[in-house]
């Protein structure tokens, strides 16, 4: 039976992730500590790469395979801004036993983003605990950073001694055959009409992470609808130029569309009502600030009135994961953007 740390912990990324060159070695290490069926040697995979090379997709994908090989074990998967945030939480709560419970007696940790942990002394103390403790059991644990492990300024020596114990694996830059390989996936599995030379002109662009290669695709797609226009050689040339803007929105306008779609108000929105028919608005309204403005998690929980980014962080996954599960909650999302005119039915 599932417990209830990986029943809200469980979720996978909507859009496929396709495996190219630079991932293969990140992608057989994380692949080789899921599938170890007993303790394996090293229990620490620590990925590292820009940010939005594929960190979280590429863990997302195989934790199915963990699941279904360790079907009693339990797990979560956090960003250490999260891990911090709770851990601050406990402590002004009184409450770190509880704390150190929760993520001490997993099976698997997956902590993403380490390096927001740089000058947090205590936090990186209580990790230290939590990695010592979680190995010792015959745990497994899965870090994601920006930086190799001997890049992390103002980190304690033994959590970056931790780091460089296990499998360090560095995920490059896209070259631009893989960054083709890529855009023609993605292209296939969204339907969109696109031609090959098309999509050599977006590749070519370099240093573009698959995050912003998937953005890319996914505005001309938008725009060419609202525009009604093919996307051919010329419409991605105009567009690439920046002589064909997309549609932008800003959270207020998202969240003004989610209150009527939800039929509730935009001060109940940004209040701290936590019944279910206003968090649901709420989350509803975070994860698409998040997906379609540039603003940070920070202005965007300052704007709900949240203290700590982190809500935006969850929200956006359980969002995430509802639209995985829900084709209502995807209607309901269709219909917002429609109404913002970044999406089209």
């Amino acid at each position: 039976m599932m417990s209830n740390s990986r029943k809200h912990q469980q979720h996978t990324s909507a859009k496929p992730f396709q495996i190219l060159k630079e991932h293969r070695y990140a992608y057989t290490a994380v692949s080789e500590l899921f599938h170890a069926v007993e303790s394996s040697d090293p229990p620490l995979v620590y990925l590292y790469g820009p940010s939005g090379s594929g960190k979280t997709a590429l863990i997302s994908h195989l934790v199915p395979e963990f699941i279904e090989i360790h079907s009693e074990a339990t797990f979560k998967m956090v960003t250490a801004s999260e891990f911090a945030a709770k851990y601050a939480a406990a402590s002004n709560r009184s409450r770190i036993p509880e704390f150190q419970r929760t993520f001490r007696e997993l099976d698997l940790l997956i902590l993403e983003d380490i390096q927001s942990l740089e000058n947090r002394t205590q936090t990186q103390r209580e990790l230290l605990s939590v990695l010592d403790e979680i190995l010792k059991s015959g745990g497994m644990v899965v870090i994601s950073s920006t930086k190799p492990p001997g890049e992390l300024a103002h980190f304690q020596k033994k959590l970056v001694n931790r780091f460089h114990g296990g499998v360090c694996a560095a995920i490059r830059s896209l070259n631009y055959q893989s960054r083709l390989d890529l855009l023609s996936f993605w292209a296939e599995f969204e339907q969109i009409s696109i031609q090959s030379k098309e999509l050599s002109l977006i590749a070519r662009k370099k240093e573009l992470s698959p995050r912003e290669l998937y953005a890319i695709l996914m505005q001309l797609q938008t725009v060419s609808r609202i525009k009604q226009q093919r996307i051919d050689n010329l419409f991605v040339k105009q567009f690439l130029a920046g002589n064909i803007e997309a549609p932008k929105t800003s959270v207020a306008k998202i969240t003004k569309a989610v209150c009527r779609e939800f039929k509730t108000s935009l001060a109940e929105i940004r209040s701290a009502n936590r019944s279910q028919q206003i968090v649901l608005p709420r989350q509803c309204a975070m994860f698409l600030s998040r997906e379609l403005t540039e603003e940070s998690l920070a202005k965007i929980a300052i704007y709900f009135n949240r203290k700590n980014h982190s809500t935006v962080i969850h929200a956006c996954r359980h969002i995430q994961h509802g639209l995985e599960k829900s084709p209502g909650l995807r209607q309901q999302i269709s219909r917002i953007k429609q109404q913002l005119g970044v999406y089209l039915l």
